[in-house]
């Protein structure tokens, strides 16, 4: 019979270290003897254990050393990278921590690393394997929403600007969702909201295109962050001090995710959403741009510019 331990409470006298645990399946859900440890913030217990009782056995790689699992709990998603494991990461780095970090595939996660001064050799991908750890390394970790995360997200926010961040100018960024037909959050009326960005000199950005540091490099000197909800908006707490974000949401779906830095930077922030009438939203999770209200929002917060 498994037993269920929390492991993102952490120690109060530093990190929590499990001696001869397992890694399985692809989310890396950790096993010693007969107890699960629960590092996820995004995942209850109940479904910590259908997974593991659903899972089938992959090949085991043997890990020696310390390990810190980064991979897994959404890590995937670059909001969640960067509100959630990276400052895991991040502060197990101000610790002295001197061991291996187990990282998702998307290339941001091991650049992120890097770019706060991790060496690469410390840096393991994660591969569609199970993992033998000689010993893990967890800390304590919270959810992207919890404003205790802020103090540890404002250090890596200079650490990573400290690379990129300069002087004028200073740009008006959209970032488009419509590259892939398969993306959610697309702007259905993208061809009139570009002519109308023309005038306001808007750069549109692919983000999936660009490395990491190449984002950084537009986003940490930018004026203004214009796009659909998503991983692009998350740059947000990247920009210079009150800048200007707007994040464009359909009515069937708005999240409040990047609030807490927009506040915490004191933005102007606007979350502009679809017009839905009476008769319903015909769009899904795609966004029609209500180009009128953008229209006055650059007017009067641009004509300074």
């Amino acid at each position: 019979m498994y037993q269920v331990f929390n492991g993102c409470a952490g120690s109060p006298s530093g990190p929590s270290l499990f001696r001869d645990a397992f890694l399985f399946g692809e989310e890396g859900i950790p096993l010693q003897g007969n107890r699960i440890i629960n590092r996820f913030v995004n995942y209850p217990n109940d479904q910590i254990l259908i997974w593991l009782m659903q899972h089938q056995n992959r090949k085991l790689v043997s890990l020696d050393g310390v390990v810190l699992p980064l991979y897994g709990d959404w890590s995937c998603n670059f909001w969640h990278w960067c509100t959630e494991m990276l400052p895991v990461a991040y502060a197990a780095h101000e610790a002295g921590f001197s061991g291996t970090y187990l990282v998702p595939q998307p290339p941001f996660a091991a650049e992120s690393l890097q770019l706060l001064g991790i060496r690469a050799d410390r840096i393991r991908v994660a591969e569609a394997c199970d993992y033998h750890l000689e010993c893990m390394y967890l800390l304590r970790k919270t959810t992207g929403h919890d404003p205790a995360t802020m103090e540890i997200r404002g250090r890596i926010r200079e650490a990573l600007r400290a690379h990129f961040a300069r002087t004028e100018p200073r740009r008006h960024l959209y970032i488009t969702r419509n590259s892939h037909p398969d993306t959610m959050r697309k702007v259905v009326n993208e061809e009139a909201l570009l002519a109308l960005l023309q005038r306001f000199d808007f750069l549109t950005l692919r983000m999936e295109e660009l490395s990491l540091s190449d984002q950084l490099a537009h986003t940490c000197n930018a004026a203004t962050l214009l796009g659909p909800h998503g991983a692009g908006i998350t740059h947000c707490a990247f920009m210079p001090e009150r800048s200007m974000v707007i994040e464009l949401f359909p009515p069937t779906y708005i999240t409040p995710c990047n609030i807490l830095p927009c506040h915490r930077l004191r933005h102007r922030y606007f979350q502009l959403t679809s017009s839905c009438h009476y008769k319903g939203y015909q769009h899904g999770y795609d966004i029609e741009v209500n180009l009128p209200m953008l229209e006055m929002i650059l007017e009067k917060e641009l004509s300074g510019y």
